[in-house]
Formats: structure tokens, sequence, C-alpha cells
């Protein structure tokens, strides 16, 4: 029954976590938009074995997401709710990955401190509602290292859940997903002086044969049914981005230290002032800390550096962390620490820790205006929320400490930071103007329902989606390179030049056309596009339509 009661809990924190507010907002870009695309274009085709993006050849990921975002669209419809919730279902299940591992390696106040921390790390709970790849890999990553672990200290039938998990892992986002947890097992076990029949102990040929079969046939039936599949993937998603500086994304190799130290916030303050105090010797403390650190070599290593791709060492470093800190809660009875109070250079400290962070936060909101960067202008009211909870929530903490009610305590931080990142969800919706075109493209759905969209030289993505057909594009293709060159009708929706987009808007006869563009080039081309319409501004994107063709409601003035 504890367990029960322990997983209720852990489940109702996290859907607070990663739930909350997550259909409120306007799909990002340019992430959010092109993957709910790919997923509406599956359920709208039928075509599940080929990704396509504005209905043309797009394999620089693996399908996993898309499948289960097409699964999500089937059920509850096409929404941005219903686009993120395999991603949200991810993250808990990558908490629950991490209670369940932390209960069987280290006992109940491990597992459910660990789980609680995780679930409230910014960084993890911000991707929980951010539709991408990084997290649903993280939670199979998670499952995969976690269960080769609990196979090398109980045998059974972990080994199997962890090559399951890889397959998939591989179906997420490509051979990462396997590479990170053998590449974990190994180093550990080589540091460990057991490699020798790891083989015959893990069942690796057969493991290994159930992790291919389960991901090697959709890459085998991309290679036979589109030409140049397999230097596009494997040769530049994989290798040029790795090893090539100038491909991607570059980054200097310390990017992701300060990255963790930010994103792990508040957590990440309490570390330098763990002392694990005397704590009984336990090998899953040492693996741990290898399947974090070879994560988080591995990015650093490679030249193409985003803030996601860090995310699978979070789990093992919520572990790490929550260590620590019972260790500090509650000394062994037969230690030495035992007789001494817990420790207030950690527990009673981290009341004002977080009262001073909250007092930051309110400093930044207030200076809001001195900011370069207009999202801390945006976010200022839910930023004056977060600072106060967490003063208030310190203040709390610390009266706890004070008292010696650990548990309630370390409850106290959890509440508290749960409660922040609640009221941190606000600013996803202030700030959504500004990395979302989801009410631009909503607009001209609305005024213009029947009009073929262009847009000028920056692919939006969020034009198909809200819009539910295809946009011709003009200029640059990007990510959209590689299925135009393997489309037949390339020429009609893909223009080289303004004069062709011109000859577009000017030919009679045809539907209406609607532009989208940066106000500069609005600007620019104003005199050769003759009487028109705004029908809507985002951000520096105007859609504008041609006067004879008026829509439904006043056209917007521009200043």
């Amino acid at each position: 029954m504890p367990i029960a009661y322990d997983v209720g809990a852990i489940v109702a924190l996290s859907l607070a976590v990663c739930l909350f507010h997550l259909g409120s907002f306007g799909l990002w870009e340019p992430d959010e938009a092109r993957y709910a695309e790919i997923a509406r274009e599956m359920l709208q085709s039928g075509n599940r074995l080929v990704p396509h993006l504005n209905y043309v050849a797009y394999i620089e990921k693996p399908p996993l997401l898309y499948w289960l975002t097409t699964l999500s669209f089937w059920i509850f419809g096409v929404s941005e709710f219903a686009a993120r919730l395999p991603v949200a279902l991810s993250a808990i299940a990558g908490i629950l990955a991490t209670y369940f591992f932390a209960l069987r390696a280290f006992g109940r106040r491990h597992a459910i401190l660990a789980a609680a921390i995780l679930a409230t790390i910014p960084l993890y709970a911000l991707m929980a509602q951010v539709l991408t790849t990084d997290m649903m890999l993280t939670a199979l990553v998670t499952i995969a290292t976690f269960s080769l672990y609990l196979h090398w200290d109980e045998g059974g039938r972990w080994c199997w859940i962890a090559y399951v998990a890889m397959g998939l892992a591989v179906m997420t986002k490509g051979p990462v997903g396997a590479a990170i947890p053998i590449l974990s097992m190994l180093l550990w076990l080589a540091f460990n002086r057991e490699l020798g029949g790891a083989i015959a102990k893990f069942r690796a040929i057969p493991g290994l044969l159930l992790t291919i079969l389960i991901a090697a046939p959709w890459f085998v039936a991309m290679t036979i049914r589109e030409p140049g599949f397999f230097d596009f993937y494997f040769v530049g998603e994989h290798l040029r981005r790795v090893f090539q500086t100038n491909y991607s994304h570059n980054e200097a190799f310390y990017f992701y230290l300060p990255v963790l130290a930010v994103g792990l916030l508040p957590w990440s303050l309490l570390v330098p002032f763990l002392t694990w105090r005397d704590p009984p010797r336990n090998p899953a403390r040492s693996f741990c800390m290898f399947a974090a650190g070879v994560t988080v070599v591995a990015f650093s290593c490679a030249s193409a550096k985003l803030i996601p791709y860090i995310l699978p060492s979070v789990p093992p470093l919520a572990v790490l962390i929550a260590d620590g800190l019972v260790s500090c809660a509650w000394p062994r009875a037969d230690s030495r620490a035992a007789i001494a109070p817990p420790d207030s250079r950690i527990l009673i400290e981290s009341g004002p820790m977080l009262a001073v962070l909250g007092a930051g936060v309110i400093v930044a909101a207030i200076a809001a205006p001195q900011f370069r960067t207009p999202y801390v202008m945006a976010a200022r009211p839910a930023m004056y929320a977060i600072g106060a909870i967490l003063v208030a929530g310190g203040a709390v903490t610390a009266s706890m400490f004070v008292a010696r009610r650990n548990p309630a305590g370390l409850g106290a931080i959890v509440v508290t930071l749960a409660f922040a990142l609640i009221a941190g969800g606000w600013a996803r919706l202030e700030t959504e103007p500004m990395r979302s075109y989801a009410v631009l493209s909503r607009v001209i759905a609305e005024q213009a329902p029947d009009a073929a969209i262009i847009c000028y030289r920056r692919y939006v993505q969020s034009l198909p989606f809200y819009n539910r057909r295809r946009i011709v594009l003009v200029g640059g293709r990007t990510e959209l390179d590689f299925g135009s060159r393997l489309d037949p009708d390339a020429r009609e929706w893909f223009l080289n030049s303004d004069e062709q987009m011109f000859r577009r808007w000017d030919q009679p006869g045809r539907v209406a056309v609607v532009i989208v563009l940066d106000a500069s080039d609005l600007a620019r081309m104003k005199e050769r596009l003759g009487d028109f319409d705004v029908i809507a501004i985002e951000g520096k994107k105007r859609a504008i339509i041609r006067r004879e063709r008026i829509s439904r409601r006043e056209p917007i003035t521009l200043n």
C-alpha cells in the first residue's frame, strides 16, 4: 500500500506540473509547429511510413513521436493539447521510472525524493510541455539505463525491458537512443572490472537483435523507398552533426555546464553543500554518476549543441541529489553523524536559498525594462508571482527545518517549486506572440479559408498546421530541401524568385492569394504589390490579400 500511495502522489504532482496550461498557448516556432504538422499530415494522408512536412518527405527524425502524436490527434482531435500530450506523458513515464529505480536501488525515501526532484527541475518541467523528440528520448533512455543496472543487480527480465526501450529510443531520435545506455553500462562495468562475462550476463546478442528488430524495419524501408535517405540521415544528420564544427548549433565544449547549473535551479544550489554523511556503500550511486557523465561528455564532444540534448543526464542527477539530501536528513543509525543534528548547511539554509532566489526573480521583474530581450518584459507578471511563491515557500521551508521536521521541510521545497512552475506557465502565455505565429495563422484560416497561401523567404511552420493545407514557399527551402527535390510538383509549390511570386499574385481567374512576409519586405515591395489589405499582424509578420478579394472583416490599417 505505501507504494500505491507514493505512486499516486507522484503522478498527481507530475500531472499538475506537466499538464497545466498544456493546450492554452499556440505551437511555438519552429519545432512544435513542425512536428505537429507532420503528425497532422500523417493523420490526413494515412501514410505512416514516410513523414511529410508541407506535403513533401521530411526524414530528419524517425517516426515514433509522429506516430504517437497522430494517435493523440485521432483520439482527441487536432489541437495544441493533443499535440503536446505524448511528450507530457513521456515526462511522467520518466519520473515514474526514476522512482522505481531509486526504490529498488536505494529505498523508499530516495525514491520519493528523486521523483519529486525530477518533476520540479525547471529544465525537465519546461521540456515536458514542448513538442520535440528530446523528452520522449529522455524517458526511453532513462528506462533503458536504469533497467540495465537493475538487471546487473537483480537479474531477471530487466534486460529485456532495456532492449525494448532502446529500440523505441532509436525510433525516436536515432542510434543515440541505444548508444547512451550501452556506453554508460560498459564504462561502469569497466570501471568496476566486471566486463568479463557481460555479454552472457546481459543476454547481449539476442537483446541487441531485439533492439534491431524493433528499429531496423523502418530504416530499411526508408532506404529502399526514398533515394538519398541513407546519406542524408546517417551521414548528414549524425556524422556531420557530430564531427563538422560548422554543421549546425556550434557551441563551446563547456556549453552544458551552465545549462545544467541554471536548468536544475534551485536544486543545483544545494549540490555544493551536500555532504553524503557516511552513506552506506551503494554501487547505484557510482552508476548514476557514470550515466549522467556519459551523456554530458558525449554531447559536449559533439559539435552540434542544443539545450534539450542534455535532458537524458537529468534523471540520474536527480537520483544523486536525492541521495545527498537523504544522507543529510536521515544519517544512518550506526553512523557518527547520527548523534549530531541534521546538517544545517544544507537543510536549514535551503529555505533562505529559495527566498533569495525568489527575491532575485522579483528584482529581475522590476528591472525588466532594462533587459535587451523582450521576453523578460512579457513574462513580468508571472515573474512577480514566481518570486512571491519562492520567498513565501522559503520561509515555510526554513521554519520546518529549524523545527527539525525534515520530511515536512523537503515537502515544502517540492510544493513551493511545483507552484512556482505552475505560475511559470503563465509566462508561456504572455510570451506566445514572440515564439508563435498561431494567432496570425488562425486569422488567415478564418478570413481567407480558401486562399492560396504564399510564405515569403522564411517558412512559417504554423501556417500549414492551422490552415490545414499546403503552403507555397518563396526562396530558401531549408529543411524542405530534401523533400522538394523528390516532389514532382515542386515548381508549383516552391518559387525561386520574387517575380514568380508577383506573377502568382497578379494572375487573374485564380483563387485568392495571401502572402505572409516580414514588415520590412512589405514596405520594400508595397508599390509593386498594388492595392492590398492587411488581414493579420503578429510580431514582424504581415498577412496581406488583394483588395478586390476583400476579407470578411475590416482590414487592419498599417501605421
